[in-house]
């Protein structure tokens, strides 16, 4: 799996937190994350979410998500995200590195 190219923008969770993505496109790749709690680093699967301007005006126009929980999760609806449109809502359940997270497909994005 390739090593996706910088700048990385590591979305952060919080504990309850709710975030709705339009989902343009995604990639797959890997990334050297460098946990904060004093664990060593190390090398996980990570998906870039491309979103549009309106949802996120600073520069990169997309968000890595590194947890494995998550991609995980993600893997199987992403596909279907760029064939036909669609946004993702991903609810935080807990506090890094043991957060659990609840992901629905929402209706079609607006035009």
């Amino acid at each position: 799996m390739a090593v996706l190219s910088k700048p990385h923008e590591i979305y952060e969770w919080r504990d309850g937190e709710t975030k709705v993505f339009s989902i343009l496109r995604s990639e797959e790749g890997e990334l050297e994350i460098h946990p904060r709690d004093g664990r060593p680093a190390k090398l996980v699967n990570v998906i870039r979410i491309h979103v549009p301007p309106e949802e996120k005006n600073t520069y990169p126009p997309y968000w890595d998500l590194t947890s494995q929980r998550l991609v995980g999760q993600l893997k199987s609806i992403l596909p279907a995200a760029i064939v036909s449109p669609f946004r993702v809502q991903i609810s935080a359940i807990g506090r890094a590195p043991t957060t659990h997270y609840s992901v629905s497909r929402l209706p079609e994005r607006p035009a």
